[in-house]
């Protein structure tokens, strides 16, 4: 899962991989990791997308698709629930985080 979580990886698709039932992959899942397969991945994409914001200047709707997002809009949602601010404003906050440390 860490090297294709960019990919649209459904739980079926993963259960098939590893020859298990989905539902048993599910929770076999949970109660390794601490999240749900779904959580696990909106976390490898947003943690993705943070790191190509603050150390890129690649424009916010291809680190979007980078991370595994095929819709833009959906992509600044789901960013904005998991950080408290939508993407410019967490490179924007960056920028001036680095501004600072130079100094």
């Amino acid at each position: 899962m860490d090297h294709h979580f960019q990919e649209n990886l459904s739980r079926d698709d993963l259960s098939r991989l590893v020859f298990l039932n989905p539902d048993y992959l599910s929770r076999l899942f949970k109660k390794e990791m601490g999240l749900s397969i779904s959580s696990y991945l909106i976390q490898k994409r947003i943690d993705l997308a943070k790191e190509l914001l603050s150390t890129t200047r690649t424009p916010v709707s291809v680190i979007s698709s980078q991370a595994g997002y095929d819709n833009f809009a959906y992509f600044t949602k789901v960013f904005k629930e998991k950080t408290g601010m939508s993407p410019n404003e967490y490179r924007k906050n960056c920028q001036s985080a680095d501004r600072k440390d130079k100094r």
